[in-house]
């Protein structure tokens, strides 16, 4: 018999409006708990449960990533086939400016540099076809950090076109 820690948890679609919103969780490698995730549409359509998990998964890889770029940890360069290149500009713009901040706030610096980002919620509109916004809210230690992420579709592919943090 499966403990109510190991069952699967199963996704449940509303209809407000006609359109349907879908409602479940994920897994992530550094929390302890599900993530909820919460996807809106916009427009008429269906998503299946995989596409729903699949989305809110890379989405919050994406948003750990991101704020990794900015605390120094992860190199730009490995984000550049999922962000666009303004958008990676920004993000190391904002690691520049932040690490010359944090040469004379060591404490900020400690409460903020060393400890894993870890995603506590996922929400995401699917606002057409061709866009698609997400906010995922990111525990590092005591602090809580809200990422917000615009893709646009590139043929095929899914651009991260605006990765803000704060």
């Amino acid at each position: 018999m499966m403990t109510t820690e190991t069952r699967p948890q199963q996704m449940v679609v509303t209809y407000r409006s006609g359109l349907p919103a879908y409602d479940g969780s994920i897994r992530i490698e550094l929390s302890n708990r599900p993530v909820p995730f919460h996807i809106s549409r916009c427009y008429p359509g269906t998503l299946s449960e995989a596409e729903c998990r699949r989305f809110s998964l890379a989405s919050c890889r994406l948003a750990c990533m991101s704020l990794d770029v900015v605390r120094g940890r992860t190199p730009p360069q490995r984000l550049q086939q999922v962000l666009s290149g303004p958008c990676v500009q920004r993000l190391e713009t904002m690691s520049y400016l932040l690490e010359n901040h944090l040469r004379t706030h060591p404490a900020l610096k400690a409460k903020l540099c060393y400890l894993p980002a870890i995603p506590m919620l996922v929400y995401t509109t699917l606002v057409s076809p061709e866009i698609t916004e997400t906010v995922v809210s990111l525990s590092v230690g005591q602090s809580t950090y809200w990422v917000t992420l615009v893709f646009r579709r590139n043929g095929s592919r899914w651009i991260c076109t605006t990765a803000d943090l704060g």
